[in-house]
């Protein structure tokens, strides 16, 4: 069961529900919530924003531990390559704010959901189980 693919898919929805959550350009997310409503149900708006917090720091001490510098660095400058060849070979608009804000929130999502799934991915490939998780 540890190193089931479904594993990796469930964490990668949940950072990108996570981050959908936060913000996203359709219009109904907690920042539009807060930006439009004002002051108003100030309360509930704070209970979710320490709901969202708990989950990016979650999220980002997950793949911080398990990816570390030495891969986190990679990752990043791989996910930041393919944006570029995107915007180069004309697939993505980087001008555009709808394509601009797009493009950050999927290398958030590959970023921190490999983050998230590491040790599954480590242990399909190696087959060594992470010591940490015992």
């Amino acid at each position: 069961m540890y190193g089931q693919p479904l594993g990796v898919v469930a964490r990668m929805l949940v950072v990108l529900a996570l981050i959908a959550a936060t913000y996203n350009p359709s219009g109904y997310s907690w920042y539009h919530w807060l930006a439009t409503s004002g002051w108003e149900h100030w309360i509930p708006k704070l209970f979710t924003f320490f709901i969202l917090l708990a989950g990016y720091v979650v999220c980002i001490h997950a793949t911080f531990r398990s990816l570390g510098l030495l891969l986190g660095v990679p990752l990043i400058l791989l996910i930041l390559t393919a944006i570029w060849l995107a915007s180069d070979q004309g697939w993505v608009d980087l001008s555009n704010w709808l394509h601009r804000t797009l493009v950050f929130q999927g290398a958030l999502v590959v970023l921190l959901g490999t983050g998230t799934s590491f040790s599954i991915i480590r242990y399909r490939l190696s087959g060594q189980m992470d010591s940490r998780t015992l």
